[in-house]
């Protein structure tokens, strides 16, 4: 059933268009992503679907009495009510119904002699009602459901009876959502729903809502969060609203797919108007021809012009380079202990060689950020060593560099550090960082935290180092700059040791994950994926364990069994994973072969043996990784 439809909507302020003609659709149970740069226009829209903003012209309809949850960035609750009042306040039906219950089972207690009157009956008949309803709504549960949030959400049961207005701005803001996943709306509309979570509160949430009955729309910069929830995306780049079927890694995919056809439609087109303007030119003053000519203007008059395609996700040329390498040990790390006055956990021990990509990963609080700052050297250690290899140039950034202040321009802040550097290569490295013509001149002051973390890394970039130490440097980012990030550090050359939230970031650039804890951490040879799939496997081991240890000799050969079935299940699970991958790469070759086969029919191809070769020869290689992969896709399918 449709719940919600935008048509043909358009919005603009102050006379500058923000998207025009969306058109928007959400039906019973879809989870849908809404997506692009800051400032293109997301939450904007979101408003317009909440209907909490106008719109200037087009028309959305509703279903009647939709219920509608809405979470925005900057919402938190503001009241002296304890945490459990409040989120009691969803379920003020169920226990109106259960004190009328109370008040039946207390007027019938005090009546037992007169269980045969009229009136007892009435009220037996009443109270059973009420209990049929109470049933129906849940009733029994609801306790448990707000228990189950709140402690999903991290507030203990301690927490239950405090004041609301005792807890943060950012626990305000949890409780907000833990109040809106109570309220059970039929359409949940979340605008960076994990800004104030971390990994493990993240994860719960996906889990929450995965098996949440309502439609969900939801505006996020954690690629991952919306991998594993959405099943659309709504794109919003220059003013246009592109919608796209699949999760984020499938709508990048047919994003950029979209933007090569665009961008072809738009040169056979420049490349037929060329050639009738040419024929009008040359023909249109003689008599013989005039006439042709004149056919061919008004050929040209009626063609509807397509725009030049823009891709939003403007590719910047970033290169984190450096004058000379490390050499093979960087860091030898031995009984570190970290903190301030008292150490956060027991002692680390950590060795990081030339070309780890280490991500320091772990609960708020840990001392990740302490612990990277103690191997920068911008704090001491409490105890133990740190060991340094040769020819070390150590990068630092902190996410708290992206909250400076400066009454300089982009232009004249970078210029005052690199002094011996011309005009045109300080604006060409701020190109890169997508600071380009006119936006050199702003004031530092006037940027956003997004702009002055993309200025902080072009000054990291300047300064060539061969190691690099990042504290979240993706906070402040939108997902395209993200990439752009990203794509730079992965292709780096040196060692990288960065603390970050941002699993999908993870994902992509790291080689081994730490996982700080207060027994000092754990290190893991692989991606964020291969740490999941090593911590689940250690927690069922370890359950076994314990199931073990605790159950008698009867008990053993049904733990032995749940124990089997539980480890059959991750081996499917991987299995599953491996399937879908090799289904990502047979999607793949069967494009690039595409591909080869549209370029074997260009002119310029077949006219050239070499040219022409080269790509026979390509695609015979990768007609043979297609077939490899589709006998392992069987052999996946099999087993």
């Amino acid at each position: 059933m449709i719940l919600l439809q935008l048509n043909n909507v358009s919005k603009s302020f102050d006379g500058k268009d923000i998207f025009n003609d969306v058109n928007f659709e959400v039906k019973t149970g879809e989870r849908i992503g809404i997506v692009g740069r800051n400032g293109a226009g997301k939450s904007t829209l979101m408003k317009i679907i909440a209907g909490v903003d106008g719109y200037d012209s087009g028309h959305i309809s509703k279903i009647k009495n939709l219920k509608l949850g809405y979470l925005t960035q900057q919402m938190t609750l503001d009241t002296n009510e304890t945490v459990f009042e409040e989120m009691s306040k969803p379920f003020k039906q169920v226990m109106e119904i259960e004190q009328q219950m109370q008040q039946e089972t207390h007027w019938l207690a005090q009546h037992a002699t007169e269980y045969e009157s009229d009136d007892y009956k009435a009220h037996i008949e009443k109270y059973e009602n009420l209990s049929n309803r109470f049933e129906q709504l849940e009733g029994y549960q609801y306790e448990s459901k707000i228990k189950t949030v709140l402690h999903g959400l991290h507030f203990t049961d301690e927490d239950f009876n405090r004041p609301i207005n005792d807890f943060s701005g950012g626990q305000k803001t949890r409780l907000s959502l833990a109040q809106m996943l109570l309220e059970d709306p039929d359409l949940l509309l979340l605008d960076e729903p994990t800004n104030h979570l971390d990994m493990e509160t993240t994860q719960w949430l996906e889990s929450y809502l995965n098996y949440f009955k309502g439609a969900i729309i939801i505006i996020s910069h954690d690629r991952y969060f919306l991998d594993k929830i959405v099943t659309q995306i709504y794109d919003v780049a220059l003013g246009d609203v592109q919608h796209y079927v699949g999760n984020y890694g499938q709508f990048i995919t047919q994003r950029d797919k979209y933007y090569e056809k665009r961008m072809q439609e738009y040169e056979n087109q420049q490349a037929e108007i060329k050639k009738l303007e040419t024929f009008v030119d040359k023909n249109i003053a003689r008599a013989s021809t005039s006439g042709m000519a004149k056919s061919r203007r008004k050929m040209l008059e009626k063609i509807e012009r397509i725009d030049k395609p823009l891709l939003d996700a403007r590719s910047a040329n970033i290169q984190f380079d450096f004058d000379r390498n490390t050499g093979n040990d960087v860091f030898h790390i031995k009984h570190l202990t970290i903190g301030y006055e008292q150490p956060i956990t027991q002692p680390i021990d950590l060795e990081i060689t030339k070309g780890d990509h280490v991500a320091i990963i772990g609960p708020n609080g840990i001392g990740k950020s302490t612990l990277i700052k103690t191997i920068a050297e911008r704090q001491p250690a409490l105890g133990g060593k740190i060991t340094t290899g040769a020819n070390l140039k150590i990068g630092y950034y902190d996410q708290k560099q992206a909250e400076f202040k400066s009454t300089a321009t982009i232009l004249d802040y970078v210029w005052d550090q690199y002094p011996s550097m011309n005009e045109k290569d300080i604006r060409a490295v701020l190109g890169r960082f997508l600071f380009v013509q006119e936006d050199v001149k702003k004031i530092i002051n006037d940027l956003s935290g997004g702009e002055k973390a993309r200025l902080q890394l072009a000054l990291l970039m300047l300064e060539r180092n061969n190691v690099l130490i990042l504290d979240e440097p993706t906070n402040h980012l939108d997902i395209d700059s993200k990439e752009m990030l990203e794509q730079a550090l992965s292709q780096f050359q040196g060692t990288i040791l960065f603390v970050s939230h941002d699993r999908y970031f993870i994902n992509q650039l790291a080689n081994k994950v730490l996982n700080i804890d207060e027994s000092g951490g754990q290190l893991y040879l692989g991606d964020y994926q291969y740490f999941l799939d090593k911590v689940e496997e250690q927690q069922a081991l370890a359950q076994h364990q314990a199931t073990n240890d605790s159950a008698t000799e009867q008990h053993d050969t049904t733990t032995n069994n749940y124990t089997s079935q539980k480890e059959q299940k991750k081996l499917q699970r991987q299995i599953t994973r491996q399937i879908e991958q090799c289904e990502q790469d047979i999607e793949t070759y069967e494009a690039q072969i595409d591909d080869i086969d549209v370029q074997l029919t260009q002119p310029e191809v077949y006219s050239d043996p070499e040219k022409a070769n080269a790509l026979a020869i390509e695609k015979q290689q990768t007609e043979q990784q297609l077939e490899q992969a589709l006998e392992l896709w069987e052999e996946l399918q099999e087993k």
